[in-house]
């Protein structure tokens, strides 16, 4: 009998520190964490909604609220969210239900990630 192997999807988050840094230059830092922790939250219902969107298969308001995902990941350095959100875009405008699926996947683990690494910069000291 042969060993089953689970394995274990784990790829690194790219949050780009610079962008974090820019916006505290230019809005200072009270304004520029205030506006990340709402655009933390916007990313999280937005998640949700993309669910929601995929759940009754309404490729439309998936890649409607998928591009707005898009700009807001950008927008504070979530590099690597706002990637794998574009692919998911791509694959709802092409009506691609397997690669959707698959990305819309890799989508949820790296948005927990991402999440959780721009909550955690926000949080350091100094």
């Amino acid at each position: 009998m042969q060993d089953i192997v689970k394995l274990e999807l784990r790829e690194p988050v790219r949050v780009d520190p610079d962008r974090l840094v820019e916006l505290c230059v230019s809005m200072g830092e009270t304004r520029a964490e205030a506006m990340i922790t709402t655009a933390m939250e916007e990313l999280a219902r937005g998640m949700v909604e993309i669910e929601d969107a995929y759940s009754a298969q309404n490729m439309d308001m998936l890649t409607s609220r998928g591009d707005i995902l898009v700009k807001t990941a950008r927008h504070i350095g979530m590099t690597t969210f706002a990637r794998v959100a574009d692919d998911v875009v791509s694959c709802a405008r092409l009506r691609e239900g397997i690669p959707l699926a698959a990305t819309l996947n890799r989508l949820r683990r790296i948005a927990d990630r991402s999440l959780s690494a721009v909550w955690d910069m926000q949080n350091l000291p100094g």
